[in-house]
C-alpha cells in the first residue's frame, strides 16, 4: 500500500488481508481479517471480538458501497483508508486521523447524530421511523430535526432521500432495535460495585 497525503506525506506500508465477499455483496458487506498480527485485535483498534476490521459504522459503510457497488470501490472507500489510518497510528500519531466513533451501538447513534446534524436519541429513532416507513406516507411525517415542518420541506428532506437507498427498511429497523436495546440496557443497568464519589 502507497498513499500520497498533502498532511502526511507519502504513506508506504503492507498488510496481509482475508476479505469475506458474501454471494449478496454489495447488498452485504463484506468482513475484512487482518491475518499478521500488526496491531491487537481490541475495540480500541477497531476490531471486533471475531477479529473483524471495524471499518466504521453500518450507515456509512453502505453509503460507500451504494456510491462505488464493486470490490475495487469497497477496497478503496473502506479499506484503504482504514489502513491508511492505522499505519500512520501504528508508527506514532496519536488518534486515528479520520476519527473515531464510540464502540458498538453508541457509535451507530453518534453516526447519525454527525450525518443528520441530530443532538437526541430520541430524534435518531424518529428518523429511522420515517427511513422504514413507505415513501408516500414518511413524507408526510414531521421532521425530526425539531423544524416542526413535515420532511419533504425541510432541508433535512435532501439527505433523507439520498440515505433511503443506502440501506433497506429491514436494515433500519434493525439499527432501531439495537438502539432500543441498548437505550434499555443503560436505563436498567446497575452497577455490581459501588463507586466512591468523593
Amino acid at each position: 500500500m502507497e498513499i500520497s497525503d498533502a498532511t502526511y506525506g507519502i504513506v508506504e506500508d503492507e498488510f496481509i488481508l482475508r476479505i469475506i465477499v458474501p454471494k449478496t455483496f454489495p447488498n452485504e458487506i463484506p468482513v475484512v481479517f487482518e491475518l499478521e498480527d500488526r496491531f491487537p485485535k481490541t475495540a480500541d483498534y477497531h476490531t471486533y471480538v471475531d477479529g473483524s476490521l471495524c471499518l466504521g459504522s453500518p450507515l456509512s459503510i453502505r453509503k460507500r458501497i451504494s456510491d462505488n457497488p464493486t470490490i475495487s470501490g469497497f477496497v478503496e472507500t473502506c479499506i484503504v483508508p482504514y489502513l491508511f489510518s492505522m499505519s500512520l497510528y501504528l508508527k506514532g500519531t496519536k488518534t486515528f486521523i479520520f476519527g473515531e466513533l464510540s464502540h458498538g451501538t453508541f457509535g451507530i447513534i453518534e453516526d447519525y447524530y454527525e450525518i443528520f446534524e441530530l443532538k437526541k436519541v430520541q430524534q435518531v429513532l424518529s428518523l429511522i421511523d420515517i427511513f422504514c416507513m413507505k415513501k408516500n406516507a414518511a413524507n408526510k411525517q414531521l421532521c425530526p430535526c425539531g423544524c416542526s415542518q413535515i420532511i419533504t420541506k425541510c432541508k433535512m428532506h435532501k439527505k433523507v432521500v439520498e440515505y433511503r437507498r443506502v440501506m433497506s427498511r429491514k436494515d433500519f429497523e434493525s439499527d432501531k432495535a439495537e438502539i432500543i436495546k441498548f437505550i434499555d440496557f443503560v436505563k436498567n443497568y446497575q452497577p455490581t460495585k459501588q463507586i466512591p464519589l468523593a
